[in-house]
């Protein structure tokens, strides 16, 4: 029975004995020649044993074990064997009846060794803790294995679990209240008076003044519109535009925000620091509502003036298709025959050719072939009204239909010039000049061409603004100007050339990056949390030495005389194939109990507690008996895609449909689910032992796409110009989902990931456990900046082969040859450009880390025009360095690249689990809707609740396989895969009951028939 203490330990990885010596470790805990001389001091073959054990348990777990009853036999027998010593087992509990003897080998170690006490290095261990809180919102357990490592390097003896614990717990909870402190002293009395007042519920009202400064405006209108930069201008005029929090961290601030946010004001008026969280929570409504007004504008203008005129302009040429389709063929037909009686003759004896002999009338002649002259004429003129001029293009008829919407333009330009700040970068200016120089026109009946800004007209503007015929010479068709001159602002406005100042997503995106004077006082401590130098000179140094090494040790392992210099130098990656299904995954596949879909679901929810993040708006625990039933069926009908009435059942309380509704609608929302998922990943990670990965914590995301058929109302979801969106999931190495989320378009997965895990740093409740350090995701565009940025951020990016779009090798070296792969390498990476542009370096990575801008807004700020800026070129000269070692280990070691394709198969596998489970329809969702992402939540519950429930079982088969005399290998372990189905019925009429202790009973193993 392990005690409180020592759960503690395992349950967050700290240095123990506890769950034995992974295999992976063993490696190291051999005794050097220092050791060796420190131990032939001693005389009796006891002292020398106990003395080496003290040493390996120091390497081991970072501190001593002076009960050697607690130190496991096979470390003891390990070090017995290196000394060549007899009966280790009973010499070391000879050892152990002496405690002077091994406190002395304890005082020794420490002084031949540099070791410290923890009481000499608490302070310094405090101070860098300070140091490092005051930028990062890691959770205890995070902060303290960081600790370990720190502590670790320093050679500082590690204390207990909960004594460490505790220290990291209470500065957390100093480094929390001196932000408080800090956000507070910003205010004055007046400003205090204004928080405590937006945190009361007036008379007569039911909800607090902060409860109306979060909702919204409602679905996108001009009005609304209108509405929205009013909201915008009522939280400015609160009067916290001038109090200035950019000496906070962003991290800390956005959660504070979000704390504020989502509590209840009845529970935050009762918390210390409720008047810094809605503080926090102004300074983010002053952005974010203005920048809810500008997501209104643009799906406003995309709406109004550009998707709803195509549709008008498309319907109207397909209703006149039988019109002017017939013209079209005869129009066809007579340029033919035309050209076939113009066409040059050709002798095939000779070679010779011999121009036609035309006329007029041979040609009329050829014409009266297909029709007669006027008829001909009819047919050109008519095909001519529906087609567009040589000198326009194809959004004519588009843009044609927008000018019925001038009135709205009349409503919508003055709004926009008298109400929002619009700045401009040089691209912009002009579009954004001319923005505020129409209303002024906007009132005159007479605009000239000298009124305009003419570099604006182009392509089919030129003819709408010209107006033909029909317009005075020099006047300008002020309908179709006003048009041009809203859309290219629009564009610029999307490309942000034209930006919103005081908007966050609208906003600068160049000004979002960490401002000089936050850069210079967060510097050195964001360095520290970063692990990255001042000076870059020896870290390029040693950049360039494993470069080098790696490219030596691969080339050395060639055949002599090959040479890679396939195609442009790529090199040629082992193309992976999956494993095939070993007699120990048949086995285990036969030996899962029989079940069906629902069984699962409550045994998971009933194993792992989950059902107690099913809670109220409020908080509170659900009052429905027998709630977990209907949770389940929620998941069932939800996750099958079948729907509710699928799975209720009226001779049951629980089960009924109404109940069903109602639970799915309040019980199941994004935050339910998040923390249930949490719960899940916890209850994964203790349950796990003999399936227990040792090597690094990898993580893949993919994503699957879904189209938008037609534009909808409301629709948050897909900017102008996207018509797909895509639902990124991010699995662990145990096929546990660790996050869910649709975002538009196509992004990259990679950098998507980048985003998740930085946003997983301010959750303290996700076990530290399952925080990847390693990336399998594909990088999209910009491989390369990819590549760099993940590094920099302290992120191993590992994508498997076939996500890897271009596998060119780099060197440093000039002058260095590489035998096989000195013509693949020719490429050669500028180091010098690093060390020119490392301070921007390190402020972009600081301000992705501080949380100030995303990894995608971060790519955007790099390049221009789909190539690297100068900067950006510089972190792509560092990602080449990762990429080129990254490739080279996919070429030369096989268990890694197995490792990474096995991770990149789990999303395939869990992909097809989806489908066989969600098969209310044939495939997953093929096309968006609404509410969608709420669907592939409780989806990505489902597919959870089957991982957990194989991983537990197939454990237990393990072991009962163990214990019956089967001898399993780890290779074997290793290819069990947690997406199993054949043993779980997702389909028939389902029946919801409570699992007994004896429903899943596992047979006995079976004769192995090989």
């Amino acid at each position: 029975m392990l005690s409180a203490e020592e759960r503690q330990e395992l349950s967050a990885g700290y240095p123990s004995f506890v769950d034995g010596i992974p295999e992976s470790d063993w490696p190291r805990l051999r005794l050097g020649e220092e050791d060796q001389r420190l131990i032939r001091g001693k005389r009796g073959e006891h002292s020398r044993l106990g003395l080496g054990v003290q040493l390996m348990v120091l390497r081991f777990l970072g501190r001593f074990e002076t009960d050697v009853e607690r130190i496991p036999e096979d470390l003891v027998l390990h070090v017995g064997e290196q000394l060549g010593i007899s009966d280790p087992l009973a010499k070391i509990s000879l050892y152990g009846k002496n405690g002077d003897t091994v406190r002395n080998h304890v005082r020794e170690i420490r002084q031949a060794h540099g070791w410290t006490s923890f009481v000499e290095g608490e302070a310094k261990l405090v101070a860098w803790l300070e140091d490092r809180l005051k930028y990062s919102t890691d959770g205890p357990k995070a902060m303290t294995l960081q600790a370990v490592v720190w502590l670790r390097e320093q050679r500082v003896l590690l204390p207990r679990y909960s004594t460490l614990r505790d220290l990291v717990t209470l500065c957390r909870g100093r480094a929390e209240d001196a932000v408080s402190k800090a956000l507070v002293s910003m205010l004055n009395r007046q400003q205090i008076r204004i928080i405590d007042w937006l945190m009361e519920v007036p008379t007569g009202e039911r909800t607090s003044r902060l409860d109306g400064l979060r909702r919204g405006v409602g679905v996108p209108s001009w009005d609304n519109f209108v509405k929205a930069l009013s909201r915008a201008d009522e939280i400015r005029a609160l009067g916290f535009v001038h109090v200035d929090v950019s000496s906070i961290p962003e991290r800390r601030l956005a959660q504070l925000a979000d704390h504020a946010l989502t509590e209840r004001v009845p529970r935050l008026k009762e918390q210390t620091g409720r008047r810094a969280a809605v503080l926090a929570a102004i300074k983010r409504l002053e952005t974010r509502a203005l920048d809810d007004a500008i997501d209104m504008l643009d799906k406003l203008i995309s709406e109004r003036f550009i998707a709803k005129p195509k549709r008008w302009a498309d319907s109207a040429l397909v209703d006149a298709y039988p019109k002017f389709a017939p013209d079209g063929t005869l129009t066809a037909q007579a340029l033919l025959a035309v050209l076939e009686s113009v066409a040059e003759v050709v002798d095939h004896d000779s070679g010779e050719i011999t121009d036609p002999v035309t006329d007029t009338d041979s040609t009329r002649a050829a014409l009266e072939t297909v029709a007669d002259r006027d008829t001909l004429l009819r047919a050109a003129k008519n095909l001519l009204e529906y087609m567009p001029a040589r000198d326009s293009d194809t959004h004519e008829a588009r843009r044609a239909k927008a000018l019925e919407r001038f009135r709205d333009v009349r409503t919508l330009v003055p709004v926009l010039v008298d109400r929002v700040r619009f700045g401009a970068s040089p691209a912009g200016q002009g579009a954004l000049t001319a923005l505020h120089a129409l209303p002024s026109l906007l009132d005159r009946e007479d605009v000239r061409l000298d009124d305009i800004d003419s570099t604006l007209v182009k392509g089919s503007w030129k003819r709408l603004v010209d107006g033909g015929a029909e317009q005075p010479d020099g006047a300008v068709n002020l309908p179709a100007y006003a048009l041009c001159v809203v859309e290219t602002f629009h564009r610029h406005l999307c490309k942000r050339e034209i930006f919103v100042q005081g908007c966050s997503h609208w906003g600068d995106l160049l000004a979002r990056l960490l401002s000089d004077e936050v850069w210079a006082q967060a510097r050195p401590s964001l360095l520290t949390s970063l692990d990255l130098p001042e000076d870059p000179t020896a870290y390029l140094d040693r950049a360039a030495r494993s470069l080098h090494a790696d490219l030596t040790r691969v080339a050395s392992r060639m055949p002599k005389g090959a040479q890679i210099t396939l195609g442009n130098g790529d090199l040629a990656l082992p193309k992976g194939r999956p494993p095939r299904p070993s007699s120990l995954s048949r086995q285990v596949e036969k030996m899962l109990p029989k079940v069906e879909l629902p069984q699962v679901v409550l045994d998971v929810l009933s194993r792992t507690g989950a059902i107690a993040a099913f809670t109220t708006r409020n908080g509170n625990p659900s009052p429905y008996p027998e709630f977990e039933l209907s949770v389940a069926a929620v998941m069932v009908g939800y996750g099958c895609n079948i729907g509710l009435e699928a799975v209720a059942n009226d001779e049951k309380d629980a089960l009924k449909l109404d109940r069903l509704t109602s639970i799915s609608r309040e019980y199941f929302r994004s935050d339910v689910i998040e923390a249930c998922t949490t719960l899940m990943l916890r209850a994964e990670t203790d349950a796990l032992t003999t399936l227990q990965s040792n090597g690094e914590r990898l993580a893949s995301v993919d994503g699957h796409r879904f189209v938008i058929p037609t534009p909808q109302p409301g629709l948050l979801i897909a900017p102008e110009g996207n018509s797909e969106v895509t639902w990124l999931t991010m699995l662990t190495e145990q096929a546990v989902q660790l996050s869910g989320r649709m975002v538009s378009g196509r992004p990259s997965a990679a950098l998507e990931a980048l985003n998740t895990l930085t946003t997983y740093r301010d959750h303290p409740d996700v076990p530290d456990s399952r925080r990847p350090e390693a990336i399998v995701a594909e990088a999209g565009t910009h491989e390369d900046l990819v590549f760099g940025l993940l590094t920099l951020s302290g992120y191993s990016y590992q994508p498997a082969p076939h996500q890897i779009n271009d596998a060119r090798l780099w060197r440093i070296d000039r002058s260095a040859d590489y035998g096989p792969l000195q013509g693949a390498t020719r490429r050669q990476i500028d180091l010098s450009q690093i060390a020119a542009h490392w301070e921007d370096i390190l402020r972009v990575i600081g301000s992705i880390h501080h949380g100030v801008v995303s990894a995608h807004d971060a790519l955007r700020i790099l390049t221009r025009n789909g190539q690297p800026t100068d900067l950006g070129s510089a972190i792509v000269s560092f990602g080449r360095i990762a990429k080129t070692r990254h490739l080279l280990r996919l070429n030369d070691n096989p268990e890694y690249r197995r490792g990474i394709e096995a991770q990149s198969r789990l999303h395939k596998e869990r992909s097809d689990l989806a489908r066989r489970i969600c098969h209310g329809i044939d495939g997953p969702f093929p096309d968006y809707y609404p509410g969608l992402e709420n669907r592939l939540g409780v989806l990505g519950l489902v597919l959870n609740t089957v991982a957990l429930f194989n991983t537990v079982y197939i454990q237990k088969i393990v072991e009962k396989m163990g214990a019956q005399g089967r001898v399993i290998s780890h290779s074997d372990l290793r290819q069990l895969s947690r997406m199993m189905y054949s043993h779980i019925n997702m389909r028939g009429r389902f029946h919801f009951e409570s699992p007994t202790e004896t429903t899943f009973e596992i047979p006995d193993l079976e004769p192995d028939p090989t």
